[in-house]
């Protein structure tokens, strides 16, 4: 479970730094860094950057203006799959 959370996290980090969303990219670089040492707490961590206004939830990928339809699609997928990991460790 914590080496998928680790390539789930790694991929979406590349896809926030494709899209310029860096502060999202360091955030979610912060958690991964000892995600193995306190999966409990990491995973409520990132449980709590799902809701509201300003959330996980609402990136939307883009680069020059223009919407990165595809790595959008992706990122979703993983948010979601990164949610059902950290709903399990939590």
């Amino acid at each position: 479970m914590l080496n998928d959370s680790d390539a789930v996290l790694t991929r979406m980090i590349e896809l926030l730094r494709l899209g310029a969303f860096d502060d999202w990219a360091i955030a979610l670089e912060k958690i991964k860094m000892d995600f193995d040492r306190d999966p409990k707490y990491k995973s409520s961590q990132l449980l709590s950057m799902y809701g509201g206004m300003g959330s996980l939830n609402d990136v939307v990928l883009y680069k020059n203006g223009q919407p990165l339809v595809a790595e959008s699609n992706e990122f979703d997928a993983l948010r979601v799959q990164l949610y059902e990991i950290c709903k399990t460790l939590a």
